[in-house]
């Protein structure tokens, strides 16, 4: 907290996590509570997490990020989907 505010700094996971979420689940205490997230990072160790903390998790919050870390999270997401589902076949 900064000034009775809530910033999340960053929302990592990897692959693994991304297949089963449980290491996310502690975020759902904290989800609406907090005021913003910060994104520092492109990949997915900084933000992979970000779309099952909003779906699931309640975080509703703004999100904020430079445009270069928005288009490498943007590339780090697809690739994940893309590698996701070449193993789900």
């Amino acid at each position: 907290e900064i000034d009775g505010a809530s910033i999340l700094l960053d929302v990592g996971a990897d692959l693994a996590e991304m297949q089963d979420p449980a290491p996310l689940q502690q975020l759902r205490a904290i989800a609406p509570r907090v005021d913003a997230v910060l994104i520092s990072q492109g990949g997915l160790r900084w933000m992979g997490g970000l779309p099952y903390a909003v779906a699931h998790l309640g975080l509703d919050a703004p999100v904020y990020a430079t445009l270069p870390t928005v288009k490498m999270g943007t590339m780090a997401s697809y690739d994940a989907y893309c590698a996701l589902r070449r193993q789900v076949g």
